[in-house]
């Protein structure tokens, strides 16, 4: 058994996972109990009670524990490029999940099979590489919940059906919604980009040369972006 002080005050969140020893102990029980043949590990990094790896070849599946709550996230991964990610409700999804990865099968089929994974259409675009596809698909759906998405969802809800910016690649940085026409960094510099407000639902646009329109809601934010790409 895990000294309990080991984990400071995640413990708390996890006296079933701290009963056994750490995050790999328990994951290790769970692929065991399922008569899966994989061995789990600690990470490299991180805090090695509340992470643990499995991998087969370039394939990878890493598990995370929060320290904030009890809240499992599994990351799959072929080389470097993550795949599928979400938060699995418990350990024994984390590792039918991993396990089904592992196996071999693609990511669609991984993400049909554990929707907490994200969509089809997601895990197509990420197998296939298209970065704005996936991108647009990662904010619209926000399925991890992330809290800059949270916040842009209202104007990201009108911006997805919209072509002109369909065509191009939105990425965050600084809580605030960008565009270009790279796919990777350098990006382009030369779009509107959309800035959270204090008010829920409201946003502000600041355009490429250094304006800046008032305070408003999705619709017209997405209007004032539209009109600066006809500029």
């Amino acid at each position: 058994m895990a000294d309990t002080g080991q984990w400071g005050e995640a413990a708390r969140w996890y006296q079933d996972v701290v009963a056994v020893g750490s995050a790999c102990d328990a994951w290790q029980a769970e692929f065991d109990r399922q008569r899966m043949p994989v061995r789990a590990r600690a990470t490299g990094t991180g805090d090695p009670h509340r992470t643990s790896t499995v991998s087969n070849g370039e394939r990878k599946a890493d598990l995370l524990l929060s320290p904030w709550e009890r809240n499992f996230s599994l990351v799959l991964r072929a080389g470097a490029s993550v795949l599928l990610q979400g938060y699995p409700p418990d350990l024994a999804t984390a590792a039918g999940a991993a396990w089904l990865w592992l196996s071999g099968a693609r990511p669609p089929q991984v993400a049909s099979a554990w929707p907490f994974l994200g969509s089809v259409a997601l895990a197509e675009a990420r197998e296939r590489g298209d970065r704005r596809e996936s991108s647009w698909l990662w904010l619209y759906e926000n399925h991890c919940a992330d809290p800059v998405g949270v916040r842009l969802r209202a104007f990201v809800v009108l911006a997805f059906h919209e072509p002109r910016l369909r065509v191009l690649l939105p990425y965050t940085s600084h809580w605030a919604l960008r565009f270009s026409t790279t796919p990777t960094w350098p990006f382009s510099g030369v779009y509107p980009t959309v800035v959270p407000a204090q008010t829920p639902d409201r946003y502000l646009v600041h355009t490429a040369d250094g304006r800046v329109y008032d305070e408003t809601d999705a619709e017209r934010a997405l209007q004032h972006v539209l009109a600066e790409l006809q500029d």
